[in-house]
């Protein structure tokens, strides 16, 4: 009965305030732009997920200045708590310059990679896309004779560059887009207009992820 007793008269513990932040803000390439969070919590935490920006918060904590020199989306993510809880973090992202709309496999890839929390996801990105740059000039190589052949030497280059655990589920987006573009027999030949076909794809896909920040 003591144990219940003490829960009795033990103060209810509120959950962590809750944090707010604009879920997009237009910003001019090396221009200042200020970011306010919006909570009742004593202390904010902030992050910027990109190398190429900058990002200084005031020493109140809720407000923040951002600056990037290069045209871009930019997110940023802020945290606050009470209580020894975290709350879930609040997200912005500032858009810099004219940045032409994206196609809804880009915006898809844009989710996965938001959601990836790796520290270095930002440089694994950037290795993928190198690899498809790469694929571009595999898939004329005549030595490359089939569609098998041709997969092979994505899967052998992708174990090179990135580690198995990387990036998984935009790597599973990104197989779904190769099986539904390219030819899924492997003893196909490849002829003029599927070497042309897969530079294409590769293009766009090393388009997609460089655009990633």
């Amino acid at each position: 009965m003591f144990p219940l007793l003490l829960l009795a008269f033990a103060p209810a513990l509120e959950p962590p305030p809750a944090i707010k932040l604009p879920a997009e803000v237009k910003a001019s390439p090396g221009r200042l732009v200020q970011l306010k969070a919006e909570t009742a919590g004593a202390v904010v935490k902030w992050s910027l997920t990109s190398d190429d920006a900058d990002l200084v918060p005031f020493p109140d904590g809720k407000l923040a200045v951002f600056a990037a020199a290069k045209p871009g989306r930019y997110l940023i993510l802020a945290w606050t708590a009470a209580n020894n809880e975290p709350s879930d973090a609040a997200r912005c992202v500032v858009v810099v310059g004219d940045v032409k709309p994206v196609d809804a496999f880009t915006a898809e890839l844009r989710k996965l990679y938001d959601a990836d929390t790796s520290a270095e996801k930002a440089a694994r990105v950037q290795q993928l896309a190198a690899l498809y740059r790469e694929a571009i000039a595999t898939a004329d190589k005549p030595e490359v004779r089939t569609a098998g052949q041709l997969a092979d030497r994505l899967k052998a280059a992708a174990a090179l560059a990135l580690p198995s655990d990387a990036l998984v589920p935009l790597r599973k987006r990104i197989a779904e887009e190769l099986v539904h573009n390219l030819p899924t027999d492997s003893e196909k030949v490849l002829d003029a207009k599927d070497r042309k076909d897969a530079a294409q794809l590769f293009d766009r896909l090393a388009t997609s992820l460089e655009g990633l920040k």
